[in-house]
């Protein structure tokens, strides 16, 4: 008779990882001791001296994330702060001169805007198409604008800024600036702008080089982000620029 050999598969089955664990008595004496240095590990046995290297290691671990975690916090509620709350700004360019110089650093209130919204004259920042740029608001929402120019007892030209028919003084700015208002949107001064619904209308303080809404139009509240009053930096001049 012919014996015939069956094949027969072996399977071999994995060993179950299971986490290590430490025994009681070794936590009391990795606690007592806070940490055993390895000089003196040879005077435990074999097993406990593997439960006190992973021990010491687990407690370095723990310690490390502690020593981290005040930063940690820190730099949670910068970001917090900085994203939704307030942040610094740098000046770039000349189009708020004499207001505000390049270079300057400001605080923008970020969460004022939001619940508050900016009145006539602020200071905002905004970014659109331009860049991100900084422009004081001159028309709130549903505002009609118009600018005149008129001739005062001495002969000089003088821009009068009238908003929904009346009279409104620009204090920020001297006659020099204001009849330099013209130059980008003639429409302004020969006849009326009227502003759109959730939308500002806004010049730079240096209306004869200023990019504004002269040029690209008017600034919606999605472009808007932030009121700004405070210079920080240079620090002798450190304070309220936008007193009226």
């Amino acid at each position: 008779m012919k014996e015939t050999n069956k094949d027969s598969k072996t399977t071999t089955k994995k060993k179950p990882t299971t986490k290590k664990k430490v025994s009681k008595e070794t936590k009391k004496v990795v606690k007592e001791k806070k940490r055993i240095n390895l000089e003196d590990i040879e005077d435990y046995s074999k097993d406990q001296q593997e439960e006190i290297v992973f021990a010491n290691t687990k407690k370095a671990k723990k310690e490390a994330f502690l020593e981290l975690m005040p930063y940690l916090i820190i730099l949670f509620f910068v970001f917090i702060i900085r994203t939704f709350i307030i942040t610094p700004v740098n000046v770039n360019g000349t189009s708020m001169v004499s207001t505000l110089e390049d270079g300057d650093v400001l605080l923008v209130y970020k969460l004022r805007y939001r619940l508050q919204g900016p009145k006539r004259f602020d200071v905002i920042t905004l970014k659109n198409k331009n860049g991100a740029l900084i422009k004081r608001v001159i028309g709130l929402p549903g505002d009609k604008l118009r600018y005149v120019i008129k001739q005062n007892e001495n002969g000089e030209d003088v821009a009068e800024l009238y908003i929904n028919d009346e009279l409104v003084n620009e204090d920020f700015i001297d006659n020099e600036v204001k009849v330099k208002t013209c130059i980008n949107d003639p429409d302004i001064c020969n006849g009326v702008v009227t502003v759109p619904e959730d939308s500002y209308y806004v010049m730079g303080d240096n209306r004869g080089v200023s990019l504004d809404s002269r040029s690209f139009g008017f600034v919606s509240n999605k472009e808007a982000y932030g009121i700004t009053e405070i210079r920080i930096f240079p620090f002798n001049r450190m304070g309220n620029f936008n007193k009226r």
